[in-house]
């Protein structure tokens, strides 16, 4: 099989570590692996492994991530295509680049309108896939169209047919469709615009820094928030449960959302441990690797905080983390 790939795509290596790819810095070998520099490198990629009919994964910045102990068969795939166009209000960007970067040169070309993804780890066909957002927007709010691969083609979806939800979209629901290129609807902004959003920047990213572990190996957050507006909760039991009053309840839901760090700060959560993996006691909803943390670690960890929060607030948490090779 490594000779097929090889005579294919040319440069492929085998047994390489996941670990060093993933922000959680955790994860076995990948049996073959290869580098998508461009985007038909991507694309001729994955047309050979459904030609070889063998399976394949698809690595981005490596954020949002948890990879198997065991590693992965069949090919993994690293999206390195980072190709990028400014058109007047329009960006013309490649999967593989990421959302920071992004946003940096757009900025600089005096585009505004997205201050809110500075702190959005990973490339933007990740940030498409999975609706990421902060402060209330996502990438819903921006996206004109995006270029899909699916059964070895590529095709144009405008950003209606695409099913964007609260950190969702029909790209993540749907297996084999792969985000290939995005194109972005922004704002010609104003020299005081531009400075506003630059300003606005840096104080998302100071709070990052003062209220996110970046110290420490982690996939960004590792469950969604409780969205109210889509799940019901049972008020009185997470009252009693959180022990905290009415008027304490309707200011951390204020947004219409119980944040999942509020969750497990009030639960005692924070700092709980098992093996190297830990939730962290700086931001309740990340889970951190303290330095020997297995993927298995994790998954235990995982495991019991939704337990936890299931019999103690009658809420199911859901996992913004992916899990590859489980």
């Amino acid at each position: 099989m490594i000779d097929q790939l090889k005579q294919k795509l040319g440069e492929v290596t085998e047994n390489e570590s996941l670990a060093s790819h993933t922000t959680f810095k955790i994860g076995g070998p990948a049996k073959y692996f290869f580098e998508a520099k461009t985007k038909d490198d991507l694309v001729k990629a994955l047309q050979t492994a459904e030609e070889l009919k063998i399976d394949y994964f698809l690595l981005g910045g490596g954020s949002n991530l948890l990879v198997s102990d065991q590693g992965l068969d069949g090919l993994t795939i690293k999206q390195s295509n980072t190709t990028f166009k400014i058109t007047d209000d329009k960006v013309y960007t490649e999967s593989g680049a990421l959302v920071v970067d992004v946003l940096d040169k757009t900025l600089e070309s005096s585009l505004v309108g997205w201050p809110w993804a500075a702190g959005l780890p990973g490339t933007i066909g990740g940030a498409i896939r999975g609706n990421a957002g902060a402060y209330g927007k996502a990438m819903s709010d921006i996206t004109e169209s995006v270029e899909i691969y699916q059964k070895g083609k590529v095709n144009n979806f405008t950003a209606d047919k695409l099913g964007f939800k609260y950190r969702h979209s029909v790209i993540k629901e749907t297996p084999g469709m792969i985000v290939v290129a995005v194109n972005l609807k922004l704002k010609k902004g104003s020299t005081e615009e531009v400075k506003k959003d630059k300003d606005q920047v840096k104080i998302y990213n100071d709070r990052r820094e003062n209220t996110q572990p970046l110290d420490l190996p982690n996939s960004g957050c590792v469950f969604k928030n409780i969205d109210l507006t889509k799940i019901k909760v049972d008020k009185a039991k997470v009252i009693k449960g959180l022990d905290i009053t009415e008027e304490e309840y309707a200011e951390a839901t204020k947004f219409d959302k119980l944040p999942v760090s509020y969750i497990l700060d009030r639960l005692g959560l924070k700092g709980k441990t098992i093996g190297g993996a830990q939730v962290s006691e700086k931001h309740g909803a990340f889970v951190v690797n303290t330095g020997e943390a297995k993927a298995e670690h994790v998954i235990m960890l995982i495991s019991d905080i939704k337990m936890r929060v299931r019999n103690e607030l009658g809420i199911q948490l859901m996992e913004e983390v992916q899990y590859l090779g489980f």
